[in-house]
């Protein structure tokens, strides 16, 4: 029964202002390595930690809900490989980048790196439109390479993740159904304006529910709950209290503690 610890970091765009990606890498930047920090001091109560998260919500690179384009993406993740470096035992489950590609017929996607030693370990494409770039262009997703699989196994925990819309459409417990795989030992939720709710939570009994939201409309959520049983199909959540929650310059960090 692993010891997970995570830090949920959650601002409102206003908090970020007008910073452009320049800006919002460097900012987390500093913020990872404070998230490390707190990680490191929380794991030495008690039981070592095997998991140490560190999520960031959906649309953290995307200024004022504007676009990036494709090659701000790789210089993202050139960014984001840097980082996760700097902190090289933490989990970085790094928001989304939603970005354009093409001129004449623009086609819009949202991918979620999620990083571990400096290496991207997996990108999660978003796979159901919420309505945010509709006016852009065509929101289209990407299923090769397991970019549509919305598991990764690190660290000896197998770790789900749904991005805002795909929560609400339970994208990974239908992956899950349709290929008789076991729920994860943690399922995480990041978003941009998504109320929480645990209605579609769906990790295994006793495993971790991690929802981060941006916070875009004022409720900077950064939630947990522990799984205690299934209702049929519908997961029974008991709230999981912080561990710590603090004010930072830019935004909110919340630590929680469990283990699964």
């Amino acid at each position: 029964m692993p010891r997970v610890i995570a830090a949920c970091w959650t601002m409102t765009d206003i908090a970020l202002g007008g910073a452009d990606v320049g800006g919002r890498t460097l900012a987390l930047d500093q913020v990872a390595r404070e998230a490390e920090t707190q990680l490191r001091l929380l794991g030495r109560q008690g039981a070592a930690p095997g998991v140490r998260l560190f999520v960031v919500p959906e649309y953290f690179f995307n200024a004022g809900g504007g676009l990036v384009s494709r090659s701000d993406k790789h210089a993202i993740y050139r960014r984001l490989e840097g980082i996760s470096a700097s902190i090289p035992d933490v989990i970085l489950v790094a928001g989304t980048i939603a970005y354009s590609k093409g001129i004449f017929s623009t086609d819009v996607r949202s991918v979620s790196p999620i990083l571990l030693g400096g290496q991207i370990m997996k990108k999660l494409y978003k796979a159901h439109d919420d309505g945010v770039y509709q006016i852009n262009g065509t929101f289209r997703t990407k299923t090769d390479q397991g970019k549509g699989v919305p598991l990764v196994q690190l660290q000896g925990v197998s770790i789900g993740v749904d991005i805002c819309m795909d929560y609400n459409r339970e994208r990974m417990k239908a992956y899950i159904a349709a290929h008789g795989l076991p729920l994860p030992d943690i399922h995480i939720h990041i978003s941009g304006t998504n109320a929480y709710g645990a209605v579609s939570a769906s990790p295994r009994v006793g495993g971790l529910y991690l929802h981060c939201d941006l916070g875009g409309k004022g409720t900077r959520a950064a939630r947990a709950g522990l799984v205690t049983g299934f209702d049929g199909v519908t997961a029974q959540v008991a709230d999981l209290a912080p561990s710590r929650q603090y004010v930072l310059p830019l935004g909110r960090m919340t630590l929680f503690d469990a283990t699964i």
